[in-house]
């Protein structure tokens, strides 16, 4: 078991996302809920955070290319998307936060660019 120099927050969806996504056209959401959504959420990891104040500094400096991020997952066409400002990223998404990622894996951690889902 080992401390890794990392802090993690799950980005939580909220009705607006959910709103939004529902009204996207051409998209088949049978079987997926809000709720399925909020409990199968994204983490992300960030570096060391002492405190939550650390912590949200560092979501500031990011907010947009993690919003970006979570919609383009659904939609890779940028005009159905909604400002990517940090009122709308607050209202779309709750934040959970903790300071300390404990690796409890014998692999190595291994890292790999981020990539979009296909959704075609």
């Amino acid at each position: 078991m080992y401390e890794v120099n990392r802090s993690v927050f799950l980005l939580i969806p909220l009705e607006p996302f959910w709103v939004w996504l529902q009204n996207l056209p051409d998209i088949n959401l049978d079987g997926l809920s809000l709720k399925a959504l909020q409990q199968d959420a994204n983490a992300y990891l960030i570096s060391t955070a002492e405190n939550s104040e650390d912590l949200w500094l560092q979501i500031e400096q990011h907010y947009q290319d993690i919003f970006a991020a979570e919609l383009a997952d659904w939609c890779e066409d940028e005009r159905r998307w909604p400002q990517l400002d940090a009122d709308t990223f607050l209202k779309w998404f709750e934040v959970k936060s903790s300071m300390i990622v404990t690796d409890l894996a014998k692999e190595e951690l291994e890292r790999e660019e981020f990539v979009p889902i296909e959704l075609n």
